[in-house]
């Protein structure tokens, strides 16, 4: 029977933590992470819907339901679950190609909002596919394949990655509007038509230059003056919601929308959305995107969490977090939610802010639950543009792994392809072919390596070995083997 009751309270860790909860040293503490990571939410979840191809509103929803429901099932206290760059990218890749394939089964002469109601049902049915897949990993206790997800996989991957996040953006801080694609090689389709239509005199200039002061500003803001605020406060300055609630003001007095054509973000309806169940018919179109998301989620997750967790002197349940994740998309999907992902920025941020335990959750949902109801409607003449300008700034910590082409090349040849490869896959590519090529490269240079150990192993013991050309050819005069050197 005890053996039974430790088994389910294992299933959902906060059986465990929260009656031992100490209100005195963690409430505090707890009530300062969640707000500010609730602050963080608001910008990053409005910017990253953009990604998916839906509107910012549904980026509040994403940030809002899964971290609430990782707090039963997860075991670090520390992860920020909600958006992710890297994760929204993919999201919007399998959106864009199933929603175009629906529209053209269904006739072309289906309104916006129709339309907008597939896309919706396409990321929660994928959604529901990655938390499928993810407990099915558990269950089948799938942990040990994150082994096989080097560094210089996920970093190349995530590397190239941030190409096309940043190449999703610059039509919008150009004001121009520009055809989607989908499918292999699509940067070179989106770059021509950035091209033509610069050179076609459609930029619009008063966002270009509004865009432009603000990636200024927010860079100098996030990346000059925060390291020497820091020593000063734990609480980081949300120069995000800074700009947002700037750039709205200035949207408002001016009218920029109406006077200068300055697309904004338009209405936004206040409230929870209500639930529904997700379209199962779906799952064949989304397989292959749903088991690529629901890795890279794992493997980020996981990574992040370790490391917080060594900090802090915990271990995270690796099995477990499978059926967490799995759990949270599943959950998620009855929402119009798309899959959530942690962030490591914001991770980060949630540690330096002092938070203690999964409690934090609860007040990140109050900020959030509050600019649903109350603070959303206020925000409709924000400039997408500004939008744009927060990923673009956010994407500077993808763009420093590139200096993983100078230093792995000095440290190892091996890991400087598998990096190299993972990361032009993913570029001239698309993201999810990017991932398995990168993966199935560092099998084959694994492979590779463990050849070379062994020739190098049999030269050391074979002593009649001898080096017959300058280019390492080598004759063996006698039969190698461990028998043979047991013989001697």
């Amino acid at each position: 029977m005890k053996k039974g009751t430790s088994g389910w309270r294992d299933f959902i860790p906060i059986t465990k933590w929260l009656p031992s909860y100490d209100v005195k040293q963690n409430l505090i503490n707890d009530i300062i992470g969640g707000v500010t990571v609730g602050i963080l939410h608001v910008p990053q979840g409005m910017a990253y819907a953009s990604l998916v191809g839906l509107k910012p509103v549904y980026g509040l929803y994403t940030s809002l339901f899964p971290s609430l429901i990782y707090m039963f099932f997860g075991t670090s206290r520390h992860v920020s679950l909600g958006v992710f760059a890297v994760v929204s990218l993919m999201s919007g890749s399998c959106n864009l190609r199933v929603t175009q394939e629906l529209v053209a089964q269904n006739g072309t002469n289906l309104t916006k909002s129709e339309i907008e109601g597939i896309s919706v049902d396409v990321v929660k049915s994928l959604g529901l596919a990655i938390g499928m897949i993810q407990i099915i990993m558990g269950l089948i206790k799938a942990n040990y394949l994150i082994s096989y997800l080097s560094d210089q996989i996920i970093l190349g991957f995530t590397t190239g990655a941030a190409v096309h996040v940043l190449t999703a953006q610059l039509n919008k801080i150009l004001g121009v509007a520009l055809p989607r694609h989908t499918g292999m090689g699509k940067l070179f389709f989106i770059y021509r038509d950035l091209l033509n239509s610069i050179l076609d005199d459609k930029v619009n200039k008063v966002t270009l230059a509004a865009s432009i002061a603000a990636i200024v500003i927010l860079y100098i803001a996030k990346y000059h003056l925060t390291p020497a605020l820091c020593a000063k406060t734990r609480i980081p300055i949300p120069y995000d919601l800074f700009l947002i609630v700037v750039g709205t003001a200035v949207s408002s007095y001016f009218a920029i929308n109406s006077n200068y054509h300055v697309k904004i973000v338009g209405h936004t309806p206040t409230g929870f959305p209500s639930p529904a169940l997700p379209d199962v018919s779906i799952f064949g179109k989304i397989v292959g995107d749903a088991l690529a998301i629901a890795i890279v989620s794992v493997v980020v997750t996981v990574s992040m969490g370790k490391v917080i967790a060594k900090k802090h002197d915990y271990v995270i349940d690796v099995r477990q977090e499978f059926f967490a994740l799995g759990i949270v998309a599943s959950f998620c999907s009855m929402f119009p939610c798309w899959p959530a992902s942690t962030a490591l920025a914001r991770t980060l941020i949630n540690d330096n802010a002092g938070t203690k335990t999964q409690i934090s959750a609860i007040f990140a949902a109050m900020v959030l639950t509050l600019v649903l109801f109350f603070i959303g409607p206020l925000l409709e003449n924000l400039p997408t543009c500004f939008l744009s300008c927060i990923v673009i700034v956010a994407l500077r910590g993808m763009f420093l792994h590139l200096t993983n082409f100078w230093t792995l090349w000095r440290i190892s040849k091996y890991d400087w392809a598998i990096f190299s490869i993972t990361f032009l896959s993913t570029v001239c590519l698309d993201v999810v072919p990017g991932l398995f090529i990168g993966a199935v490269a560092a099998l084959l240079f694994s492979v590779l390596r463990i050849q070379r150990c062994e020739l190098f192993l049999k030269i050391r013991r074979n002593r009649t070995c001898v080096k017959i050309k300058k280019e390492g050819i080598y004759q063996f005069n006698e039969p190698d083997g461990w028998q043979n050197e047991k013989s001697k």
